[in-house]
């Protein structure tokens, strides 16, 4: 009768190892994209970014048609005309908030740190420093409504 013979496992841990080392470096690569990819989206999710693009939309509202508009409070605010109706857009505590007639407080962009905006001509040009430490800017060109 024929015995059978267990086969040791000499030598096959190192291939074996090989063949792990080889998969991992394969699969290595993927790894790094898939975290390229998660913080591609979470920047693009962002809620801070997006108060901040909808603050940028509401102020060229405000900014279009306007009759004049000077900058307020030693550059931490703008003050828009427009006809008779008055609004200041102003840092306040770590908020930019909105006043109409210098009356009432609606809370336009939050966590703010540094706000100053610049006056040039018929540019407005606003640079925000978050608490996040983020910068953003942002500059509109205006031009005074005919009639």
């Amino acid at each position: 009768m024929h015995r059978l013979r267990r086969l040791d496992e000499k030598g096959f841990s190192f291939l074996t190892s090989i063949f792990d080392v080889m998969v991992l470096m394969t699969l290595l690569p993927l790894i790094v994209l898939f975290f390229s990819f998660a913080i591609q989206f979470k920047q693009d999710v962002d809620p801070h970014r997006a108060e901040w693009q909808l603050f940028v939309i509401d102020l060229q509202s405000y900014l279009h048609r306007s009759d004049t508009i000077e900058v307020i409070n030693g550059g931490s605010g703008i003050r828009v005309v427009q006809r008779v109706e008055e609004f200041d857009i102003e840092l306040y505590t770590n908020m930019m908030r909105k006043q109409k007639s210098q009356k009432g407080h609606e809370v336009m962009l939050t966590r703010v740190s540094q706000c100053s905006f610049s006056l040039d001509g018929n540019k407005v040009k606003i640079r925000i420093k978050f608490t996040t430490g983020n910068i953003e800017e942002a500059e509109y060109v205006f031009t005074k409504p005919s009639g």
